[in-house]
């Protein structure tokens, strides 16, 4: 009887477990106010959006002028042209719109001024849709500013409210779709149809940000502070460009107050604001400034200085008369490659503006290349995301935060594949024990790592690697409780090296074996099936195999002892011839019960000294 091979782990194949990459992230470009990279991304979004035919129109129903005010107009124009006046306001009020146009015109050639006349004109204009519709605007424009009767005004007021609902638009996709390929020409293009819709704050703020990205910041500057005082739409959009345009104006003002802050004096700052020259003391910005120096002269009291008690878009300005230099440094150096200096000078001046979302994006993206501090650089990114003007931050906030998965997960990971390799030689029971004790430690870290998983790709691999290593712990108990039973049957075969000697010896090795076969299959109802029933199914075989050499030669032993008995009852010794036969009688039934219920594990000699024993038993008790 032959023992088992020494083959006794093994794992299926393993699928590595890849590790977490971190998003890229390149540092574009930088800067603020001057270029003014929002022209962009709004121009982009009105591309989107902009229409390609008008909306549809609410056709506004022409009102008739109080009597008392047509009569005095009449009074006003005399008797040579009124015909040609009431010829067309009566064909507007009938809707002959083209005739009511050309009497209108003919009338207005030798009364230019009339503001009944040219608004009827420009109304004609609008029914008659067409490219006339901005002529009709054009007409409006002056008479917003005329002095006229409240009815009349509220109508005119109407009118170009509808037609720039109708035209700006149109107007604005225009811009935006000949903006790249002809700035100069986009630019003309909307700069005079703002010159008739000053209303329009999104036109202002969009005209404001090409001319500032064209270079020429007064023109902007004066394009959006027109803007501010005059829109209906928008204004409190224009109103912030205005200002964010206004602070280059304004920090060589405030230099020496902005330096006073900077050495923690607010007392000195506010001294130093109130002797700039009143044309920049008096805007909201350096306002706003002195307000937040009176907050910090009683409520600074610790590392940073408290928050302005200002919106936040206002917050931004103060912010940015204090930092924006700094911050346009420390940006050079990034451009530079100079990530450490930068970062020296955004930590010096980040304390003293903590809300400024500009820098705080800064300093995190020199956090992320220099590769420190990944909790502070996820918290300034987060802060720099709730400023949409920042294209890049949400692109930051995305790779810091899958830097910091990186940082927790991906050591796991390495762990894991270590762990694999150190068995990938070939195991034994004590680098089983030790895997496992690795794998086991790795498991506990689990709720660790799903708790740093920020992104799908981050919980995705957390999943694959708690999968690997269940997976793995499983063969591993597999494997061990494997190697379990095979020890257990080296000790059942130890003491049967030699041969087996007699039928007591048989019989407790067919109960070990029994036993051990008993164990084998309660393990393989555990395992269940697949490919992990492989080593159980091995030594399952293994012992049927020595269970079945065992009945054969458990057989020839009891066939061996039944001859002996026979011959010892042959010898001439003078038994009592009835117990005799009474001897013999029993051996021949149990020759003949052993040649029957052992007929499959009979060897042809044994079978062959079955028969001759049962024949000659038989012949001597006649």
């Amino acid at each position: 009887m032959t023992g088992p091979s020494d083959d006794r782990h093994s794992f299926r194949d393993v699928g590595p477990v890849q590790s977490l990459r971190t998003p890229s992230f390149e540092f574009a470009e930088v800067t603020r106010h001057a270029d003014l990279a929002e022209h962009d991304r709004r121009l982009d979004e009105l591309a989107r959006r902009a229409p390609t035919a008008p909306v549809v129109d609410r056709l506004l129903e022409l009102s008739a002028v109080a009597p008392d005010t047509l009569q005095e107009m009449s009074l006003v124009i005399g008797d040579d042209g009124e015909d040609l006046l009431e010829d067309g306001r009566a064909n507007a009020h009938a809707g002959e719109y083209g005739t009511a146009l050309e009497l209108l015109t003919e009338y207005l050639n030798g009364r230019p001024g009339h503001q009944e006349a040219r608004y009827l004109r420009a109304f004609c204009m609008y029914r008659l849709d067409g490219q006339d519709r901005v002529e009709a605007l054009r007409i409006l424009r002056p008479l917003r500013d005329e002095p006229m009767e409240d009815g009349l005004r509220e109508q005119v007021r109407e009118l170009r409210r509808e037609l720039r609902r109708l035209l700006t638009p149109l107007e604005v996709g225009t811009y935006a779709r000949t903006a790249r390929s002809d700035p100069r020409g986009a630019l003309e293009r909307a700069e005079a149809f703002l010159e008739l819709a000053p209303e329009e704050g999104s036109l202002s703020c969009l005209v404001a940000l090409g001319q500032a990205r064209g270079g020429a910041l007064d023109k902007a500057l004066e394009t959006a502070t027109r803007g501010a005082a005059e829109a209906d739409v928008d204004q409190e959009r224009v109103s912030t460009l205005a200002r964010r345009l206004l602070l280059p104006y304004l920090r060589p003002a405030a230099a020496a107050a902005v330096a006073a802050f900077k050495a923690r004096d607010p007392r000195l700052a506010r001294t130093e604001l109130s002797r700039m020259e009143p044309r920049w003391r008096h805007s909201a910005v350096i306002e706003d400034f002195d307000a937040y120096l009176a907050l910090c002269v009683t409520g600074w009291a610790d590392i940073s200085p408290p928050a302005p008690r200002l919106p936040d878009d206002r917050a931004d300005d103060v912010y940015s008369l204090i930092a924006e230099s700094d911050g346009q440094s420390a940006a050079t150096l990034m451009q530079a490659g100079l990530a450490d200096a930068a970062e020296q000078v955004l930590a010096r001046v980040l304390p003293l503006v903590p809300g400024f979302r500009w820098l705080n994006f800064l300093y995190a993206a020199c956090l992320l290349r220099l590769g420190r501090d990944p909790e502070r650089a996820a918290a300034c990114a987060e802060i720099a995301a709730r400023d949409a003007t920042i294209a890049q931050a949400g692109e930051l906030l995305e790779a810091i935060r899958g830097w910091q998965e990186a940082r927790v997960i991906n050591p796991a990971v390495e762990e894991y594949v270590a762990a694999m390799k150190s068995v990938s030689g070939g195991v034994s029971p004590d680098s089983l024990a030790r895997l496992r004790t690795r794998l086991t430690l790795l498991q506990r870290g689990l709720p660790v790592l799903r708790a740093a998983a920020l992104s799908e790709q981050g919980r995705q691999v957390v999943r694959e690697l708690e999968k690997a290593i269940d997976q793995r712990l499983g063969e591993i108990g597999d494997a061990m409780a494997v190697s379990e039973l095979y020890d257990r049957y080296d000790a059942v075969m130890a003491p049967v090296q030699g041969g087996i000697t007699g039928a007591a010896s048989a019989d407790r090795l067919a109960r070990d074996l029994d036993d051990l076969a008993a164990r084998i299959r309660d393990r393989r109802r555990v395992v269940g099936k697949g490919a992990g029933q492989d080593p159980y199914e091995k030594l399952a075989e293994l012992v049927s195999t020595r269970r079945a050499e065992l009945d054969r030669v458990r057989t020839g032993l009891l066939v061996s002892d039944l001859v002996k008995r026979f011959n010892d009852l042959a010898q001439p010794r003078s038994p009592d011839p009835y117990a005799l036969r009474t001897k013999l009688s029993g051996i021949r039934e149990e020759a003949r019960g052993l040649r029957r219920t052992h007929k499959k594990t009979l060897a042809a000699r044994e079978t062959e000294l079955l028969d001759e024993l049962i024949a000659t038993i038989s012949k001597v008790l006649g």
